[in-house]
């Protein structure tokens, strides 16, 4: 029996499956989000000559998890039955906000023989070797940010070893709080959140990688706590 390696290519006449995606049940209902997604598609595929043969939606639904949105699964079906030649996105980030899961999409079209397009990448294929290089960069790039905030929280732990004060209870750094507060307005649950976390390897407020809905929730109180004590000191000056 024949692999997957060995299956012919998709026909580039077939046209491309459409994805589009929110987060946020508010979002669902207006439909705005959804709209606006679709009409860059639609425009972009009129300009680069491309077809677009079926739609396929996510309305409230998070980006840390492809295997939680059936609209992506549908249209991954579809390609997998010849039906559609390819994938295309208005943004990367429609396609998930797990770097791992998108490097493990961008390898299996590349594998499959079909195309993946992010046009916020500039309408390139991401299964070709440029589109495969900026891809590769921004997890480059995401992985460096996570060692940079564990870095800087060593180190604020080493500062206060050496002067002899207790460190209390640790916090995590504002950056990645600041994120875990967008994440949680976009909708997403303390669970996804967590599991988004693991999977990237994030440090959490101890060093460690083993995040729970529990220590998100820990997380986000903290920094909005201190936020708010922030803006009432600012505001008593």
């Amino acid at each position: 029996m024949a692999g997957t390696r060995n299956r012919p290519r998709t026909p580039s006449d077939t046209p491309l499956a459409a994805y589009v995606r929110v987060s946020t049940a508010g979002q669902a209902a207006s439909g705005l989000g959804l709209e606006a997604q679709r009409a860059t598609i639609e425009a972009a595929a009129a300009a680069m000559g491309l077809r677009v043969g079926s739609w396929h939606e996510d309305a409230g639904r998070s980006g840390a998890r492809m295997g939680n949105r059936p609209g992506l699964r549908a249209a991954l079906a579809e390609i997998a039955a010849g039906l559609a030649s390819g994938l295309i996105v208005p943004k990367l980030d429609r396609l998930g906000r797990n770097t791992i899961e998108v490097l493990q999409l961008v390898e299996r079209a590349r594998r499959e023989g079909w195309r993946l397009i992010a046009l916020d990448m500039g309408g390139a294929d991401l299964t070709t070797p440029a589109g495969e290089m900026v891809v590769t960069a921004l997890a480059m790039a995401a992985r460096f940010e996570w060692r940079r905030i564990s870095e800087r929280q060593r180190e604020k732990h080493d500062a206060l070893r050496r002067a002899g004060r207790p460190r209390g209870r640790p916090a995590v750094p504002a950056e990645l709080a600041d994120r875990l507060i967008a994440m949680r307005a976009e909708g997403a649950t303390y669970q996804a959140i967590a599991d988004a976390l693991n999977a990237e390897g994030a440090p959490t407020a101890r060093g460690g990688t083993a995040w729970r809905p529990s220590t998100v929730r820990s997380a986000i109180l903290s920094r909005e706590r201190e936020q708010a004590a922030l803006a009432g000191h600012t505001a008593s000056l």
